[in-house]
């Protein structure tokens, strides 16, 4: 189900701020390291989400490897764009003299989405690495990328920068870029949470990612739900398993008032997750349990992972694996 989102070279997650697209993408990270395969998780994000996640501290723009076969990379800004003033000059020690001077400062936080363009262009260099068998050495490279206001605008920097100078070394920097990104090496996850807002703010991403400009939305992932891990909707059905606790009391008022709500709930959940299986047909939505696991980031993205095994080596693409997708039909 998820072959095509697998199958990529470059992943990027992405979904509004709180639903959980961090604790996905390393999830992503553990299950493909699993299945024997050399993940790469990138962090844009100046929160450090994904190092809490694993509890390192990595400083920017060096790789660490966290544990066997799964590494970790945060690139900077800056640091991408000292990078490739040092290519461009081929000297270090004039591109350090370079970068010392007023010009240049006042240059780098002036241009507009040059910082931007060379952070992205990052992944063009770590997606090129191979390894002494000369096969890529990443595989593949799972991007935790921004939240989805600004994931947009973040995905189309090269052809913004592309428009703006017409010759050049920053021009051909981001042709080069926007060639990768649109290519079918990258492909896109979103992430929401099984409410009218969410699922709203997703099938919206995949309009405005709509077109060969952006590269394609190959999976949603509906996080923290709670209609998942109920089978039974019928509050008589809980009722009767609970037995003869205080029947007619207001205990049993209070038991039989939670268990309507929490099915209210979970019926709304479905209702949602069906509306975006309709407007997103034939792109996969995958459907993943609330974890409650407190003050355990890892743990949680460790039982996540279990729910996004695939199968298949390194040099195999996924086959198989076992997936919660939404196919129930039940309404209030």
């Amino acid at each position: 189900m998820l072959e095509d989102l697998f199958g990529s070279r470059i992943i990027f997650v992405t979904g509004k701020g709180g639903v959980g697209k961090s604790a996905i993408a390393s999830a992503m990270g553990i299950s493909l390291r699993s299945s024997g395969r050399m993940p790469l998780v990138v962090e844009f994000s100046p929160d450090r989400s994904i190092q809490h996640t694993f509890n390192i501290n990595a400083e920017p723009y060096r790789e660490i490897e966290i544990g066997s076969n799964l590494r970790y990379f945060n690139i900077s800004s800056d640091a991408a764009l000292a990078e490739y003033v040092k290519r461009q000059l081929i000297l270090d020690i004039l591109s350090k003299f370079v970068i010392n001077t007023k010009f240049y400062r006042h240059f780098s936080s002036t241009a507009p989405g040059l910082k931007e363009l060379v952070a992205v262009g990052k992944l063009y260099d770590l997606e090129k690495k191979r390894d002494d068998d000369g096969r890529y050495l990443y595989d593949p490279i799972i991007v935790d990328a921004p939240q989805l206001g600004k994931f947009v605008p973040f995905i189309r920097t090269p052809q913004t920068v592309m428009e703006m100078f017409k010759i050049g070394p920053v021009k051909k920097e981001a042709e080069k870029v926007y060639n990768l990104i649109n290519s079918d090496k990258c492909s896109v996850a979103v992430v929401s949470t099984p409410d009218e807002m969410g699922v709203t703010e997703a099938a919206e991403a995949k309009k405005e990612l709509a077109g060969a400009a952006h590269p394609r939305i190959a999976a949603f992932f509906i996080n923290m739900t709670i209609s998942s891990k109920i089978e039974v909707m019928e509050p008589q059905y809980y009722m009767q398993r609970l037995g003869g606790v205080a029947e007619g009391g207001p205990v049993h008022k209070s038991i039989a008032s939670a268990i309507q709500r929490l099915l209210n709930y979970a019926q709304m959940e479905r209702r949602a997750i069906d509306w975006l299986s309709s407007r997103v047909k034939g792109t996969p939505v995958i459907v993943l349990p609330l974890i409650e696991i407190p003050d355990s980031e890892l743990a949680i993205a460790e039982s996540l992972s279990v729910h996004l095994t695939p199968a298949g080596g390194r040099d195999g693409v996924p086959t198989s694996g076992t997936w919660h997708q939404s196919t129930r039909t039940e309404r209030a």
